[in-house]
C-alpha cells in the first residue's frame, strides 16, 4: 500500500473539503482523503466529457467509451489491493474499506479498463502486487509471480 508520507496538496482549488488532488513523491499526481471515510461510503460522484478517445487520465465507461475531465477520479492512483472502487454505471467512487484522512486513494485499474493508455510498473507493495499495471485484457500476459518484467510493456 502506498504511504502518503510525502504528499503535498497542489492547490485549494483542487480540493472539495473531503478529497484533494495532491503530488506524492512515489506515485506522482494522486488523490488524498482529507477526512475519514468508512467502508461503503460514497467519496465522489463524477461527471466529465465522454468520447472514444483513451487518454492518460480518462476512465472507461463501456467498451470504446471513456470519460475525461473529471475532477478527481482521473487522478486516483492504482493499487493492487485498492481502498476504493469505481461504479462506472452510477459514476461513483466508493470506499472498499475504512480510509483514514491523509490516505492516498487507490483503485485497481484493471477493474474498469480493458486497456490502459500505457502500461507501467507497479510499486504499491501490496502482498498481492502484480508488478505491472495493465488493463484487464492484458492481465493474462503478466507473470504469476508478480515480477516486474519489462516484456509486458506495450
Amino acid at each position: 500500500m502506498y504511504q502518503a508520507t510525502s504528499t503535498e496538496l497542489l492547490s485549494s482549488a483542487d480540493a472539495n473539503g473531503d478529497l484533494a488532488i495532491c503530488f506524492d513523491e512515489e506515485v506522482g499526481v494522486g488523490v488524498v482523503a482529507l477526512v475519514n471515510f468508512a467502508k461503503g461510503d460514497l467519496l465522489d460522484r463524477f461527471t466529465g466529457t465522454t468520447g472514444s478517445e483513451l487518454t492518460q487520465h480518462s476512465l472507461q465507461i463501456s467498451p470504446g467509451e471513456h470519460i475525461s475531465d473529471t475532477r478527481f477520479v482521473g487522478y486516483v492512483s492504482h493499487g493492487c489491493n485498492p481502498n476504493c472502487r469505481l461504479d462506472m454505471q452510477r459514476q461513483e467512487l466508493l470506499a472498499l474499506r475504512d480510509i483514514a484522512a491523509d490516505e492516498l486513494l487507490t483503485i485497481d485499474y484493471a477493474a474498469t479498463e480493458d486497456r490502459l493508455f500505457t502500461n507501467f510498473s507497479c510499486s504499491c507493495d501490496a502482498e498481492n502486487c502484480r508488478g505491472w499495471i495493465v488493463g484487464r485484457l492484458d492481465l493474462h500476459k503478466l507473470p504469476q509471480d508478480g515480477s516486474n518484467d519489462a516484456a509486458h510493456r506495450s
